[in-house]
């Protein structure tokens, strides 16, 4: 080709120099144009070029749409997590929230029920009002989110008061005194006070003398501060996140813009604002409560039972926004958290930017390297194929890929690589786990059955304590202390696995071991039994060892205790652990402390251990002990205590070979 073009060139110059004169003027245009155009023509371009032209296309053209494509679902994807996330964020304040309601709930309850308070509501005296005054105040000390305490009489007037100025007062028009003096309990909305200017919520609970009937009314106002820390704590990792609490009527309570707060985010009926004018519900002396005009973002959110998300257009920064939301329980508010859209969009946008000018560049590496791409293609899979093979084979240490290139396969294989490291960390992380949890627990975690909150179920708790452990252990070193706890631990760990007894937790000396929880199991009150009889058979086997050292014996009391509880994983986003919840822990607590006061230290069940049971126990004797006290229970607990068979004397012999012995109860333990 290059020599015709040669031939050609001469043929011009010649007829030029014998004619004189130019003779491409009696050649075409046309000729002259096709003439040129060879140049550009892809039939006259080397195979290199046009291989690394190929290369470029069948390269550049898929990935700038698969990168455009991957754009628009990234970021939908991206959108559909962000929204994921917003959500889980509001469920877990509302979750807070209910529980600082719940709390508060059960506080005036508790505080109703005093003696005090009945004594001042039925006789009213200086000297009853000074002890309940003494016994608000010292509740207020310990709870910082309690702004006040007011008890009032049946006619609404005030008695005793932790603000002086409030003595006297006659507040019977107030609603959470309607309410409580017709016996029912009573919580308020968000409420700005006229007089304090204080955001706070309102709780009461009627004051029944000794016969049931509501001689009074006792009052709480709850800090609206608590609530902003919950909302601010939710915001406090994402500092561009947006957290607001919006009332049942659309009204947004609490914002951390003032300008926004108090404000409805759709139109309100007329009946409705002028009710909350006249309440002045939020301390404000307006005669219309302006709205946001976020009326379709109200009709999605409002009303709504269970967890959502919208898009919306903010009137504040005027940027579209993602928000996600939650109904608290306890109250018909919404929690909602929100960002703007370009918080999660721009990094995706960035990328693709960065894709585009990544794919430029190969482009123009393909046309230098084209003849070297077979060999730079066909080493690192080689080298992958050989790592993957010894994968399958286990071989993770001779497993590794040497990287000898920074594009593509070599980012592939430093992927490889860290898939690698990955699962040699996992492998190493799944052993340290399992040490940390039981088996059951790590599977269930790793595997996603275990979501943050929890799970009721009936389930049997067993309570251990070492006696006097905090005395032995001033008389040791601190590694002493340790080597004991291990061997101790270890041996009481051991007697509870064959029973299917999950050791939830290490407190010091003291074990708590449950049964039923995370796997339900039949029969966990007999499991429980037989594993602290069990603890007590491996207990007098250390015991002899430590003789043989010259070391004291231990002596451990064991408290069992049957109920329901919530088992799952409690915390935090960030830190939780799987633990039960629920009475039937503090009653197993108790019991063993109880052990103090019985001879031959025996272990202690509640009623509801023995009767799941009672039917299937053959073999195992024990003594019924009667009601007994127990600290920090009101109402006593019917306690059975299983001894050793020569400790139980007369007996009576029941149906299925169980002996049971009555005891007396024993005075109130304080």
């Amino acid at each position: 080709m290059r020599l015709q073009r040669v031939r050609r060139r001469i043929f011009i110059r010649d007829a030029v120099s014998e004619n004189g004169a130019d003779i491409r003027q009696g050649i075409p245009d046309m000729s002259i144009a096709r003439l040129r155009s060879t140049r550009f023509h892809p039939a006259t371009w080397p195979i290199a070029v046009k291989l690394a032209m190929a290369l470029v296309v069948a390269s550049l053209v898929p990935m700038l749409v698969v990168s455009y494509y991957n754009l628009r679902e990234g970021l939908a994807i991206t959108a559909a997590n962000e929204a994921e996330e917003l959500e889980q964020i509001a469920s877990s304040t509302g979750g807070r929230l209910d529980q600082l309601i719940k709390d508060t709930k059960h506080t005036i309850s508790y505080f109703s029920w005093s003696e005090e308070l009945i004594h001042l509501v039925t006789a009213p005296d200086d000297g009853s009002r000074v002890r309940v005054e003494d016994k608000m105040s010292r509740l207020i000390d310990a709870n910082e989110d309690i702004e006040l305490f007011m008890v009032l009489d049946k006619e609404g007037k005030v008695l005793a008061s932790t603000k002086p100025r409030y003595l006297g007062r006659v507040l019977n028009f107030r609603d959470y005194f309607k309410d409580a003096v017709r016996g029912r309990n009573y919580i308020s909305d968000l409420e700005v006070g006229t007089a304090s200017n204080n955001p706070g919520m309102y709780f009461s609970a009627p004051v029944r003398n000794l016969a049931g009937n509501v001689s009074g009314v006792a009052v709480l106002k709850l800090k609206g501060d608590a609530i902003a820390n919950i909302m601010e704590a939710a915001r406090s990792r994402e500092k561009w996140l947006t957290t607001f609490l919006v009332d049942g009527d659309g009204i947004i309570i609490y914002h951390p813009d003032e300008k926004v707060q108090y404000r409805s985010m759709a139109p309100l009926s007329a009946e409705l604002q002028k009710r909350l004018i006249e309440e002045k519900r939020f301390g404000m002396d307006v005669s219309e409560i302006p709205d946001l005009g976020l009326k379709d973002l109200a009709d999605k959110m409002v009303n709504a039972t269970q967890p959502g998300h919208a898009n919306y257009l903010s009137p504040i920064s005027k940027l579209p926004e993602i928000v996600g939301f939650a109904r608290l329980t306890e109250k018909r508010w919404q929690v909602a958290v929100s960002e703007h859209e370009d918080i999660y969009s721009r990094p995706l946008e960035h990328l693709f930017r960065n894709a585009v000018a990544s794919v430029a560049l190969m482009g123009a590496l393909f046309v230098a390297f084209a003849l070297l791409f077979a060999r730079t293609f066909t080493r690192p899979l080689k080298a992958l194929t050989d790592s993957a093979g010894a994968i399958e084979r286990g071989e993770l240490e001779r497993a590794k890929v040497h990287v000898a290139t920074q594009d593509e396969l070599g980012q592939l294989a430093q992927t490889f690589n860290a898939m690698i490291d990955g699962i040699k960390a996992r492998q190493r992380e799944r052993d340290i786990f399992g040490r940390m949890v039981s088996p059951e627990v790590r599977e269930k975690l790793l595997t996603g059955e275990l979501k943050l909150g929890g799970e009721n179920l009936r389930v049997s708790v067993l309570f251990s304590d070492i006696r006097g452990f905090s005395t032995m252990s001033e008389k040791m070193s601190p590694h002493d202390v340790v080597l004991l706890l291990n061997e101790y631990l270890t041996e009481m760990t051991e007697a509870v696995r064959p029973f299917g007894g999950y050791v939830n937790n290490f407190i010091g000396d003291a074990i708590v071991v449950i049964f039923g929880a995370p796997e339900a199991q039949a029969g966990n009150e007999l499991s429980a039994i037989r594993a602290a009889l069990a603890m007590k058979a491996r207990l007098e086997v250390l015991n002899q060892r430590r003789k043989a050292m010259d070391d004291p014996p231990l002596v451990t009391g064991i408290g069992i205790s049957t109920g329901k509880v919530v088992a799952g994983q409690i915390g935090s986003l960030e830190r939780f652990m799987y633990t039960v919840i629920g009475d039937a822990v503090n009653v197993a607590a108790r019991l063993e402390d109880l052990t103090k006061q019985f001879d031959g230290n025996p272990i202690l069940l509640n009623a509801a251990t023995w009767e799941g049971c009672k039917h299937d126990a053959h073999g195992i004797r024990l003594a019924d002990q009667g009601m007994q006290r127990v600290k920090g229970r009101a109402e006593p607990v019917h306690v059975y205590a299983v001894f050793p068979e020569e400790d139980v004397q007369a007996g009576r012999q029941d149906a299925i070979g169980v002996t049971v012995e009555r005891a007396p109860a024993l005075p109130e333990l304080r």
